[in-house]
């Protein structure tokens, strides 16, 4: 069924709300309260609490990361600890959404498989090891000359393999929460409240505003704009397979870099 324009301006409205609050950091713990009240106030079944626990995940995520894991970011870390807070944070961050998602899960009467909780086909399997096999490494070597124009020089510390285990954890961590928070319930949960257009869309351009942030040293458009695309085809992907598997592999082999980039910087 057609959804009524009262129910794609709502939906706009959450999305706008979490781009605000992915641009401007002071907004995000008011955006948060507000996403939960009206999960709460909400009817049962009404486009308004679809729309609100779609919003939420991503929300909390934003929250976290402003008050616990940029905070930790500023000091000094060594880069083959194994303990290090960069990665062992991210990952209590990822526990803490996870369990939230979850819960909504169950609140709402949806399911694992309507967020793209599912077992992968065969294909899919293979593709993902093929990701595994062909994207970590030339992103490690390779992206430090790829982001330099928009973030300037980085070199990182490539000479300790013991920097492998945490970089993995931020990486699992990271690339697992990200998507079941936007291609999963963002994306999901938009679609319930509004339709598929703005489910795809919608998670797609709060993913891109995510990706913004005082790390820039030059243009941001051209990076937030390959973020976008690269959401929506995400979220094509999950539409077709039913599945978060491929994106979710895919999204931790981009992001072992992060740790290297965040704890394994030289000069």
């Amino acid at each position: 069924m057609k959804p009524s324009s009262g129910q794609v301006v709502l939906a706009l409205i959450v999305v706008t709300a979490l781009v605000a609050a992915a641009l401007v950091p002071p907004l995000r713990l008011p955006v948060a309260v507000a996403l939960g009240l009206g999960l709460l106030l909400a009817p049962r079944g009404s486009a308004l609490r679809w729309a609100a626990a779609a919003g939420l995940p991503v929300a909390l995520l934003f929250v976290l990361a402003h008050h616990l894991l940029d905070t930790q970011l500023d000091g000094s870390f060594a880069c083959a600890d194994p303990l290090s807070p960069v990665a062992w944070l991210r990952a209590l961050e990822a526990l803490v959404v996870t369990v939230v998602i979850l819960g909504l899960v169950r609140l709402l009467g949806s399911t694992a498989g309507e967020l793209g909780l599912r077992r992968p086909s065969r294909r899919e399997v293979l593709l993902g090891v093929a990701a595994i096999a062909l994207i970590p490494l030339p992103s490690l070597y390779l992206g430090s000359i790829v982001a330099e124009p928009f973030f300037g020089p980085i070199q990182l510390d490539l000479s300790q393999p013991m920097a492998l285990l945490p970089a993995l954890v931020l990486a699992l961590a990271n690339g697992t929460m990200e998507e079941l928070a936007y291609r999963g319930a963002l994306m999901a949960w938009l679609s319930r409240a509004a339709g598929p257009t703005i489910g795809l869309v919608g998670q797609a351009l709060v993913f891109g505003a995510a990706h913004t942030g005082p790390d820039y040293v030059g243009p941001v458009l051209p990076v937030v704009s390959v973020i976008i695309a690269g959401g929506i085809v995400a979220g094509i992907i999950v539409r077709r397979t039913g599945s978060l598997w491929l994106p979710i592999v895919v999204h931790i082999c981009f992001d072992v870099p992060l740790y290297y980039a965040a704890a394994c910087r030289l000069g």
